[in-house]
């Protein structure tokens, strides 16, 4: 097993963090220098990794000939910035922004769906990670049917404030005291007030993970499948953390429920209490992190045609773990 150099741009964030954990944890990865890199205002900052102490990197003097690998889960503006320095210097960008996944010669990946595209990683030596939301409805549905026999889609995907960063997390967590303590609330991220309310997203959104036709393209382009019909609701809630979808899904043939490979796509059915992201996130070992899926039955009088409810950890799931079998995959059968 080879030993390699990684750089996890965005290190003291909740993703880098998860992913320093993570690979702390991996029996898969051997890691020969773990390169932590941030902002100037986290640059100096000590993280422990390994039994070692690291220090974060200023992300404007980091050397990117250094690396073999870098994780980027700093948002679509650094990764712009940087990424294809990165790339050009030789080192090969996993990407989790948003920003290149609508490009045509970038691949866009949901680990253990489409991974052939990682022949393509040498394009621009960048690979996009699908977003948390078409992450989690793609995983289930590969674990249900043939992706490529579908013919209509549809997910309600409930939005944890954490998809927004801490930043989300800042607003929910000063309004909801606010509210409590019967004072108004200032509203700096969201436009309405998301403590005790629902925001739905509208569906011209230009978010780049979270609008409507950024998820579309996403979906239509991990699976080839260029003309699917595709609706799509989402809706930011009032917790933390967990991402929740409700999803409804329709194939050309009947779909067998029995031959279902859920543990193949990192999926676990609940087949008594419905999963929430408050039981769920809150209580997930990590070595245990899946897909919790549940509700699952055919829709009345179509076997062509079934429904399903899903809860994920988007922080150590959706986002560390996808980027971390992305790796895994890119080295076991692509290098």
């Amino acid at each position: 097993m080879s030993a390699w150099n990684i750089a996890i741009v965005g290190a003291t964030g909740q993703v880098g963090s998860a992913l320093i954990e993570l690979l702390n944890n991996s029996k898969t990865i051997e890691i020969e220098n773990l390169y932590l890199v941030g902002s100037d205002n986290s640059a100096g900052e000590v993280v422990r990794f390994a039994g070692k102490n690291l220090t974060v990197i200023d992300s404007q003097q980091m050397d990117w000939s250094q690396c073999h690998f870098a994780f980027f889960v700093a948002g679509s503006k650094t990764s712009e910035k940087y990424a294809q320095t990165a790339a050009q210097a030789g080192c090969i960008v996993i990407d989790a922004s948003g920003f290149f996944a609508d490009q045509d010669h970038i691949p866009l990946i949901v680990p253990k769906v489409n991974n052939s595209v990682l022949t393509e990683y040498r394009n621009e030596n960048i690979i996009a990670v699908a977003s948390p939301t078409v992450s989690q409805l793609l995983r289930c549905v590969a674990s249900l049917a043939d992706i490529q026999l579908l013919t209509n889609l549809h997910v309600s995907s409930f939005i944890p404030s954490s998809l927004y960063g801490k930043p989300g997390i800042d607003e929910l967590a000063g309004q909801s005291a606010r509210l409590l303590n019967g004072m108004p609330v200032d509203n700096e991220l969201f436009d309405n007030q998301l403590a005790f309310n629902l925001l739905p997203i509208s569906h011209e959104s230009d978010h780049r993970s979270l609008g409507e036709h950024s998820q579309i393209n996403q979906i239509r382009k991990v699976i080839s499948n260029y003309d699917l019909p595709i609706s799509i609701e989402s809706v930011i809630v009032p917790v933390f953390y967990g991402l929740a979808q409700a999803v409804n899904v329709s194939s050309s043939l009947p779909i067998e429920l029995d031959m279902a490979r859920f543990s193949e796509f990192g999926v676990e059915v609940k087949s008594e209490d419905l999963p929430t992201p408050v039981t769920e996130v809150n209580t997930e070992a990590e070595n245990n992190l899946t897909i919790k899926l549940a509700n699952l039955r055919h829709s009345y009088g179509n076997y062509e045609q079934i429904q399903f409810w899903s809860v994920a950890d988007n922080i150590r799931y959706l986002g560390g773990l996808m980027l971390i079998e992305t790796l895994e995959i890119l080295i076991n059968d692509y290098l």
